[in-house]
């Protein structure tokens, strides 16, 4: 008789869960360092940044606007409405976040990401949420953002063109990969297209990151009038509830 495989701690599945994905946040760490140094930021302020505001699509915008000297404000206002999409990613997570008490949901509330968010939603859809994932997860994916900055503002003084080097394409590759394992129906499959239709379109049209919050708000309204039908075409494996312990 076969012996059943004894589950694994899952603060240590958590971390093979995220190392995929922190690689690809060292390698984009590396290039917003090097970028952070020709905008004019020291390697401490750049490295200050990331273990500060902890959100790539924000610090690269505000790179954009420190370089056409745009005012304080100017910048905070752009970052609220790149990371507005934090509150409905927020709203899907609060089912799983439960169990926990305030001070641990607003000390996680700092590491909420679109790449944790993925991982800690795939993992939760089959097993009982805990904290030590979550931790895990969270503290792997911050530090390789990190210490990418530290690399790159260390190699971007022997690096005169980081975007030459071609390594944005991670970034690309790294959230396609995210998505995959979320197109699990034909209901998630038809949101994913249209919602990435929205977001395509109302770029061109809209400031940065009012396009994102809109595709998310259309996402939003999907799965809020339509939940029934998500579960009813997803397959066997995704209706199926594991529960373990750490």
């Amino acid at each position: 008789m076969k012996q059943a495989t004894k589950p694994r701690p899952s603060y240590r599945q958590g971390m093979l869960d995220a190392l995929p994905i922190t690689v690809s946040l060292v390698l984009f760490g590396a290039i917003f360092g090097m970028l952070s140094l020709q905008t004019g930021l020291s390697p401490w302020q750049s490295v200050a940044m990331s273990m500060i505001v902890f959100a790539g699509s924000a610090q690269f915008t505000a790179l954009s606007m420190l370089a056409d000297n745009a005012g304080v404000w100017a910048i905070i206002l752009a970052t609220f409405l790149l990371n507005s999409r934090h509150f409905l990613m927020g709203l899907s997570m609060s089912p799983y976040y439960q169990r926990f008490s305030t001070a641990q949901i607003n000390g996680l509330a700092f590491f909420l990401i679109d790449e944790q968010y993925a991982i800690t939603l795939n993992r939760f859809r089959h097993h009982q949420s805990d904290l030590a994932y979550l931790w895990s997860v969270s503290l792997l994916l911050y530090g390789g953002w990190v210490v990418g900055t530290l690399i790159g503002t260390l190699a971007g003084r022997w690096i005169p063109d980081p975007a030459a080097l071609g390594l944005g394409f991670s970034f690309t590759a790294m959230f396609v990969a995210l998505a995959y394992y979320q197109l699990t129906s034909l209901i998630r499959i038809a949101s994913f297209l249209l919602c990435g239709t929205v977001a395509v379109g109302l770029a061109l049209v809209l400031p940065d990151g009012l396009h994102l919050l809109a595709a998310g708000v259309v996402a939003f309204l999907i799965g809020y009038l339509l939940p029934q039908a998500d579960e009813q075409t997803a397959g066997p494996a995704q209706q199926k509830t594991e529960v373990e312990t750490a």
